[in-house]
């Protein structure tokens, strides 16, 4: 494990500079593009993150041309239609006259995604901060586990059990000064609910109470 955090160090450090050259790549190779809406993001690189916090997911919209507005979300798509880009639009600022926009940036290689979550800064600026890496393996087009790692040094992992390739199972462990475990059951029909496992029994986690 330690292994990997040294890995996402590594990766943080690399690309904490380069936010204007991926602003840049993004615009090479984004090839498409859609949107979604909410006040959370309608995508996560790792499964049930906004529901895991007790929160909604955001929406996908059908139409491909939307305008910026607040709690809207811009994504970009790679040749392989694969969401490589993110923008988050928050808040107009009258004074500067631009959107004040949250960025992602997504990787693939082999059987990895890297992905690099950047803190605000107005569209047209490139001052902002990398918050925080992220990086999932796969098995094929499966997440198998996730990795998070925050420039305050927090680090965490979670691993996604499956049957008939749907998950069922969340095992987490965080690293935030003290080790702390956490163990949800994942239930899809006839709707999502998500419990956690407690030495007091099941708590409910989604919907929140």
């Amino acid at each position: 494990m330690k292994n990997i955090k040294y890995y996402l160090i590594d990766i943080f450090n690399d690309y904490k500079s380069k936010y204007p050259e991926l602003k840049i790549w993004l615009s090479d190779n984004a090839v498409s593009q859609s949107w979604g809406i909410g006040v959370l993001p309608a995508y996560s690189l790792e499964p049930y993150n906004c529901e895991l916090l007790g929160y909604k997911t955001g929406r996908m919209l059908k139409k491909k041309d939307c305008s910026p507005a607040k709690h809207r979300h811009r994504y970009f798509m790679d040749i392989n239609n694969n969401i490589i880009g993110e923008i988050r639009y928050t808040k107009f600022s009258n004074f500067k006259k631009e959107w004040l926009v949250y960025r992602n940036f997504y990787f693939r290689q082999d059987n990895e995604i890297i992905g690099l979550i950047f803190g605000a800064a107005l569209e047209s600026k490139d001052d902002a901060n990398l918050n925080h890496v992220i990086l999932v393996k796969l098995d094929g087009a499966i997440i198998t586990d996730s990795y998070f790692y925050s420039d305050d040094n927090r680090f965490s992992a979670r691993r996604y059990l499956y049957k008939d390739n749907v998950i069922t199972n969340i095992e987490e462990r965080l690293w935030l000064g003290t080790y702390i475990e956490h163990y949800y059951n994942i239930e899809t029909e006839p709707t999502l609910k998500i419990t956690e496992n407690t030495p007091k029994g099941l708590i409910q986690i989604y919907p929140s109470n």
